[in-house]
């Protein structure tokens, strides 16, 4: 039971870092974007490209937090 404890957890936390990042770029870079250029391909442009970096972010600090995250 541990492994699909593990799993569902996993997949909780996933969800949570994904629509926390969607939250802070529709409510940071989607109006910061707006200002500086009216078309809708280029705010989603800068949507995309601002969730690709925290997503990054989020995967750079798992890599240096693995020793710490495979001791749980």
């Amino acid at each position: 039971m541990r492994a699909l404890d593990d799993i569902l957890i996993g997949f909780f936390i996933f969800f949570a870092i994904d629509r926390a990042i969607r939250l802070l770029s529709s409510t940071v870079v989607a109006p910061w974007a707006e200002k500086k250029s009216h078309d809708h391909n280029t705010v989603e442009n800068w949507k995309t490209g601002a969730e690709l970096a925290m997503l990054l972010v989020a995967l750079a600090v798992v890599f240096k937090m693995r020793r710490f995250i495979n001791k749980a």
